[in-house]
């Protein structure tokens, strides 16, 4: 059996900084949206209720779709298309995990810089969506 597979490998994104925080939430899916807390949050429902359009609010939601984000997802996306090109980008969306596990740094091509965007754009999508 090769042990070099069952080492963890040191992670340098997690610094102790709120994004470190939501980053791990989201790696981990345990980020409070309502899909996942809808049974004890106050409006008892699944639903986003940033956008209203009807949808549940799913991390993919809050990070790739959700309108109330837009101005924080382009940030997020012209890092990624500097990073690893849009057409790149774009053929990683195909894929069944939308370009999610290259976002939080589970990529076999994980990227520093696309990381570190990725934890400014939670701790501003997440403060918007508190209300800050």
């Amino acid at each position: 059996m090769d042990a070099s597979k069952n080492a963890p490998r040191f992670e340098v994104f997690y610094d102790g900084s709120f994004g470190s925080q939501l980053l791990f939430a989201v790696r981990c899916k345990a980020l409070s949206v309502n899909r996942r807390t809808w049974r004890c949050n106050e409006g008892n429902t699944r639903l986003c209720l940033q956008c209203n359009r009807g949808v549940e609010e799913t991390v993919d939601h809050l990070v790739l779709k959700c309108s109330k984000y837009e101005q924080e997802r382009e940030s997020l996306m012209d890092v990624v298309h500097e990073q690893c090109g849009e057409n790149k980008w774009n053929a990683r969306c195909v894929k069944e995990d939308s370009g999610m596990r290259y976002l939080v740094g589970l990529d076999e091509e994980c990227n520093m810089t696309v990381v570190d965007a990725m934890k400014d754009f939670l701790v501003y999508a997440w403060n918007k969506r508190q209300g800050y």
